[in-house]
């Protein structure tokens, strides 16, 4: 059955725009109103641009595309062992590098590249929504993902995902049109922006094929045909890519970070869709409950619909199925290895956003207005919820590293060095603190957290160092920067105190240790030189 025999047996009954569509979309045609949902969604997307510090992720984002496309080819590509350097595919690092190059190498400037593209997540998820349902809902939609704190998250944050959404939600509305239309050149929108997506994120691919099955549930032969066009399309401008790409799942195979996925991950997703994280701990019950009400809620609009044969219903549907089947392909693929990462499913969040705006606001609930508004003010409240908790949120990975920095400096004696437990302090400190000389510790080879290759560190400039001795043999003091978190994870092992703090107590004294939110800078001075004071 095609698409377009779907839509004329399709009922359109009941498809009557509610009031809570035209109360949301009330100036949903004018320019007004289109001004206002882009002013705000750019408003609740700057806070906290220069304030919150650049974690581990974000400074090694703009330290490697400082370096420049041919280094950074050079510290992604190298491999030894058939292992790559870096489990990243180019783009996002290549586009942030002109980036960098005409604004600077700032945390606004920076995340101002994502906020960008961020906007551009939110006009291409209206406008498919537009296409699917019209302009009223798409504006309604667009306020969601307006003010979804996942959304926000990531369109302030230095990585490639806002970027991958992007491509992804692209690509998604390319594929619409090859549905319902008989343009002829859809498919190469498609493919170009199937291509471009994996070049950004190698877990692309994980949307790209619930999204490119479509035509076969729908047993559509000329979608078929035209997918098939797009793919290879994609596939001959990915292909230089292939022999890296094999390399880089080598690596990922070897070790990586990401736990094995549980039920755990799948309510996560939930919470992350809808209030985002991290919240506190009292409030997760209620999120959790709050997610799985709005679910529910959307879930029997849908099939209500689905029911009545409504065209809109089936259109719900596929945006519920692009929403969803992403989660169990991320499942499926973490059976090889663990590979579940909620801010890769960014599109996916936005696909669900987009169901909950039809749902809620077009589908047959509006039979049952106490429900359905019962869902909205739910909704509304955890977005706004979710939006405050991620204002506020100043705990791991985030620390103030240049005023802890700042402080070392002022106190650090000309015999003392500075020592970092592992690169998750060390990265973010040679970005607010490129002057002072720093050390950092390699992480365990082989362990799940060794993801930083040699050839990348070469790049960057900054080598790890092997054992403590090396960086403090002839030193008269250290100033050791570590999280807290790190050393809970010791002691949950069994470990007693973090062999680092043994090794240091070994040879030093530890003079004074002072906590900056989560981050824990110790002072160790010699122990004769301890011993000669009066």
């Amino acid at each position: 059955m095609t698409s377009a025999q779907v839509d004329s047996q399709a009922s359109t009954a009941g498809e009557r725009p509610g009031r809570l569509a035209y109360a949301l979309a009330w100036a949903a045609n004018t320019r007004r109103g289109l001004a206002l949902l882009l002013g705000v969604a750019l408003l609740v997307r700057l806070p906290g641009l220069i304030e919150k510090p650049l974690w581990y992720d974000e400074a090694f984002s703009v330290l490697f595309a400082s370096k420049g496309l041919r280094a950074m080819l050079q510290g992604s590509i190298s491999a030894q062992s058939s292992l790559a350097s870096d489990v990243h595919p180019p783009l996002y690092y290549a586009v942030l590098s002109g980036w960098q190059l005409i604004f600077g190498e700032g945390p606004a400037s920076a995340r101002m590249l994502s906020v960008l593209l961020g906007m551009g997540v939110l006009t291409v998820a209206s406008l498919l929504a537009q296409r699917l349902f019209g302009g009223r809902l798409g504006l309604v939609a667009g306020w969601l993902l307006a003010l979804s704190p996942f959304q926000v998250h990531y369109a302030q944050e230095v990585r490639m995902y806002v970027l991958l959404a992007l491509l992804l939600l692209t690509a998604s509305y390319f594929y619409w049109d090859m549905l319902d239309s008989a343009r002829r050149w859809s498919w190469v929108g498609f493919g170009l922006c199937a291509a471009l997506a994996q070049y950004t994120h190698n877990l692309a691919v994980l949307y790209l094929l619930p999204l490119s099955a479509t035509g076969l549930f729908l047993r559509d032969w000329r979608v078929l045909r035209q997918t098939a066009a797009g793919g290879l399309l994609a596939l001959a401008i990915y292909s230089p890519w292939l022999v890296t790409l094999i390399a880089q799942l080598a690596s990922i195979e070897r070790s990586y970070w990401i736990p094995p996925p549980g039920a755990e991950s799948v309510i996560r997703t939930l919470l992350v869709y809808v209030t985002g994280l991290p919240l506190p701990a009292w409030s997760l019950p209620i999120a959790l409950f709050s997610a799985i009400f709005v679910l529910l809620t959307a879930s029997i609009g849908t099939y209500q619909a689905l029911r009545r044969r409504q065209k809109a219903g089936w259109r719900g549907a596929w945006l519920a199925y692009l929403a969803l089947a992403p989660i169990l392909f991320m499942l499926l693929a973490s059976l090889w290895r663990p590979v579940y990462l909620d801010r890769a499913l960014l599109p996916a969040g936005a696909a669900f956003l987009l169901w909950i705006a039809w749902a809620l606001a077009r589908s047959p609930l509006t039979r049952w207005p106490a429900l359905r508004w019962t869902a909205v003010g739910i909704l509304a409240a955890n977005l706004l919820f979710g939006l405050v908790s991620f204002y506020t949120y100043r705990g791991f990975p985030y620390a103030p590293f240049r005023e802890a920095l700042d402080e070392i400096d002022q106190q650090r004696g000309p015999g003392e060095v500075v020592l970092h437990s592992n690169k998750l302090t060390a990265l973010p400190s040679f970005y607010y603190a490129p002057g002072i000389p720093q050390h950092y510790l390699r992480d365990a080879p082989l362990s799940g957290s060794d993801t930083l290759h040699p050839a990348t560190q070469r790049v960057l400039g900054h080598l790890a160092s092997e054992s403590v001795d090396r960086v403090v043999a002839g030193a008269e003091g250290v100033w050791l920067l570590i999280f807290e978190r790190e050393l809970e994870e010791y002691q949950q092992q069994g470990t007693a105190e973090h062999p680092v703090l043994v090794e240091l107590g070994a040879e030093f004294h530890l003079e004074s240790s002072t906590a900056w939110g989560e981050l824990q800078v110790r002072h160790y001075v010699d122990s004769q030189r301890n011993d000669d004071k009066p």
